[in-house]
């Protein structure tokens, strides 16, 4: 059993539509995917050449992984940024099949404009970006958005959440193996990031026309808002396709 989702959080970007959504992208945005791409692929030799994958940067010194621990511990976080991700995994009747565990990608909550954070009070400030779920060797299987009482975020639109996701930066995270694929990752596969947001956005205002927002966000019941399969190689060949990588 995975952990619940709504029933309507799955969906699957066509090539054709995805690509539509690719060429919107500013050139600055694509270039950036594309550097994204070259980094991840420089990862995956890396980790080639020392005969360990990336899930060794996961567990550090650690002998043994534990179930629903965070990894690193204390998770990693930029200090400059404010940007942080950890690692973790269910227990395995909870897991879709394949996948070893997930990551959590976050971001600072907005401190201007109409949606900042209030200087003082108990409002959490940061915004949960998406989370990855990883085979074995760490590469990507599905990504996800989740239910606002998951991960306790300050609960934002799609577009702030999206503007967040292109800022990204992990540059001062550690480990720094581990943090630039993190980055990488979530950066070559940003544009369907966005529409899983999106997408989230709109089954929560689905919903909420039968229940209240503030009910909906904090029910248990439901994990697990949008999601999507992704492959790492279908990836990298759709960019190479569409002029990017």
């Amino acid at each position: 059993m995975q952990a619940r989702a709504d029933r309507g959080s799955g969906f699957r970007l066509a090539p054709a539509e995805l690509k539509t959504l690719l060429q919107a992208e500013p050139v600055q945005r694509r270039e950036r995917i594309a550097e994204a791409a070259g980094t991840l692929l420089g990862c995956i030799d890396t980790y080639a050449r020392r005969g360990a994958g990336m899930l060794a940067d996961v567990l550090g010194r650690h002998a043994q992984f534990e179930e629903w621990a965070h990894y690193p511990a204390g998770d990693a976080v930029d200090r400059a940024s404010g940007y942080s991700f950890y690692y973790h995994a269910h227990e395995a009747r909870q897991r879709m099949r394949g996948e070893h565990g997930h990551f959590h990608v976050f971001g600072p909550a907005p401190t201007t404009g109409r949606h900042r954070t209030p200087a003082a009070g108990a409002a959490p400030r940061y915004l949960h970006i998406v989370g990855i779920s990883v085979d074995d060797r760490g590469f990507p299987l599905r990504l996800f958005t989740t239910n606002q009482w998951v991960t306790d975020e300050r609960w934002l639109p799609a577009a702030v959440v999206i503007a967040t996701l292109h800022k990204l930066d992990l540059r001062h995270a550690r480990p720094a193996r581990l943090a630039r694929w993190v980055e990488a990752t979530t950066r070559m596969f940003s544009v369907q990031i966005a529409a899983l947001l999106h997408r989230r956005d709109a089954r929560v205002e689905d919903k909420a026309r039968h229940i209240a927002r503030e009910r909906l966000l904090a029910d248990r019941r439901t994990h697990i808002l949008s999601q999507c399969r992704v492959d790492l190689a279908s990836q990298f060949q759709f960019l190479e396709g569409a002029g990017i990588g």
